[in-house]
């Protein structure tokens, strides 16, 4: 007989002696750490059983375990062998596979209703006593109810029989459930979702391990894909140091995608790219310049049009906040330890950054929900973004949680409503695991420096026309770099009109496109600007 036997790095087959002497074919399934494909969509009727909700016992090893066995029985090699003994690589066999098949091969076939067979009666870390010739391998009723939990004789999932036209009714369990693969087998059993008969006899037993003594450390070390979502407006210098800062993170397992605002096309060419240009060829970072917009539809610029479906975590960077160098490794511990569909973020005291005559003082000060800090799973990030781009499906959400703070203006208030997003579908508080880590740095919040939405760097006309979220281009704003034979500057594009920032000329936008600007100065006259391959935009000489 054949044994698939789950083997992760690090662990050995710790019965391959027994199974080779008693006559069995053993066999080793990689260990996945791909829980993203778990759904994880059953949990009340799991938690009455259990007793407790399913979060307690969610954990990395968990998760991996049960989509490997998932993955293991689902897998088509297997699909002609309905008698094959699917384990953990610490099942040693007691009884020879000679005298077992048979046995088996009646069983399956008296007995269609039953969709799994163990081979094992209790919890043993030895051999049982062998049976003699004259005792016969017996079968009985898997003894569970709807609340049974703890049931002695139910331990672990080491050496099973699952049909082949039964497996997929058993993965599906595992893919949904969130308790562990042998609680979710005896919880499934009870409700009479499964049909489940037991051994009298340990066939298998659990031999001791010799190589790896905590499976759950094992189990954990994944390395998840995220994407760093920037968003920058007007703070070129916290933008450039934001920059060298994720890419001096000791986690590597990422990429940062930079949605640049309020700089001309011309600096972002000339000064911003350049400087980058080392990571960027890396495929380690993206920098796109955008128009600035509403604050929901400037996080979205970040990976707006681009192909992310590798990435698992969607994490927010502000520009100038203090991220510690392995604050993204942090990330990656937390998420080890949480439901995988939960995103993440900081509440809690946490350390700010002020200036007083130039010198730095950090104090400490209460953060409901940090911005900075929040990390969102695919799914969350998918619906943020369906939101920013039909923006009628925001008011809804908004109203199921009008007694958490922050439920207006959303153009301007857009952590509070992504708050919501993870309200919906799970969040966790990373704070209680930084100070249990004795972490002294994770991230520091700024303010010393112009807040965008509190320290005057938006105008009121343009604050009024991105309350909401909208895809008006009228209320976007952008900064052109013009070269006039008299001067050269900044020029400030809003609507229908525009200004020099230098000296506040303004004048009347008749026309602008990415190639071409036209204005007529309120002082003087009108003139036309084409734009060059720096991105600036050149004075163009009127015919006469």
């Amino acid at each position: 007989m054949k044994c698939v036997l789950l083997q992760a790095s690090g662990e050995i087959l710790e019965g391959s002696a027994e199974l080779k002497e008693l006559g069995y074919q053993a066999a080793s399934y990689p260990v996945s750490q791909r829980v993203e494909e778990l759904q994880d969509t059953r949990c009340d009727e799991f938690t009455d059983f259990l007793g407790v909700h399913a979060e307690a016992c969610d954990k990395p090893h968990v998760r991996s375990l049960r989509i490997s066995f998932a993955s293991m029985i689902m897998d088509p090699q297997f699909n002609e062998d309905d008698l094959i003994i699917f384990g953990e690589s610490d099942a040693a066999p007691v009884i020879p596979a000679e005298r077992l098949r048979p046995v088996l091969e009646e069983m399956v076939k008296s007995h269609p209703e039953v969709d799994v067979f163990r081979l094992f009666y209790e919890l043993s870390k030895s051999p049982s006593k062998p049976l003699s010739p004259e005792e016969r391998i017996e079968f009985e009723p898997y003894a569970t109810s709807g609340h049974t939990a703890d049931t002695s004789y139910v331990w672990g999932t080491h050496a099973l029989i699952i049909p082949v036209s039964k497996r997929e009714k058993v993965a599906r369990i595992f893919y949904t459930c969130r308790l562990p693969i042998d609680m979710a087998l005896e919880a499934a059993n009870g409700n009479g979702e499964l049909c489940i008969m037991v051994a009298t006899h340990n066939c298998f037993y659990q031999k001791p391990r010799t190589c790896l003594f905590d499976k759950s450390t094992l189990y954990s070390c994944r390395d998840r894909k995220m994407a760093l979502c920037l968003a920058s407006y007007k703070r070129f210098e916290d933008l450039q140091r934001q920059i060298y800062c994720m890419m001096h993170q000791s986690y590597r397992n990422f990429h940062l995608f930079v949605a640049v605002k309020g700089m001309s096309s011309f600096i972002f060419q000339s000064i911003l790219i350049p400087q980058f240009q080392e990571f960027i060829d890396e495929g380690r970072l993206t920098l796109r310049w955008f128009p600035n917009k509403n604050q929901l539809s400037n996080l979205a610029d970040t990976i707006r049009g681009l192909d992310t479906t590798d990435y698992e975590l969607f994490v927010k960077i502000d520009d100038d906040d203090f991220y510690g160098r392995d604050y993204l490794l942090t990330i990656n511990e937390f998420h080890s330890e949480i439901p995988q569909h939960h995103c993440s973020y900081f509440n809690d005291w946490n350390w700010v950054h002020y200036k007083y005559g130039g010198i730095s003082s950090l104090q400490k000060e209460f953060y409901y929900v940090f911005g900075a800090s929040m990390v969102l799973t695919r799914s969350v990030m998918e619906r943020l973004m369906a939101c920013e781009e039909h923006p009628e499906m925001i008011h809804p959400i908004v109203q199921r949680w009008y007694h958490i703070p922050g439920h207006g203006n959303i153009g301007f208030s857009e952590d509070n409503f992504i708050h919501k997003l993870m309200l919906e579908n799970g969040y966790s508080n990373i704070a209680p695991f930084i100070a249990r880590k004795k972490i002294t740095h994770h991230i520091i919040v700024q303010k010393a420096n112009a807040s965008v939405t509190r320290g005057y760097m938006l105008d009121g006309e343009f604050r009024k026309a991105n309350t909401n979220v909208s895809h008006d281009a009228d209320a976007f704003e952008y900064v052109l770099d013009l070269r006039h034979p008299q001067w050269n500057g900044a020029f400030r594009v809003f609507g229908a009109r525009g200004n020099r920032v230098d000296n506040d000329d303004s004048a009347e936008v008749l026309s602008f496109s990415t190639e071409k600007i036209v204005v007529k100065w309120d002082k003087w006259g009108e003139e036309s600007f084409v734009r060059q391959d720096d991105g600036s935009y050149e004075f163009q000489q009127t015919e006469k």
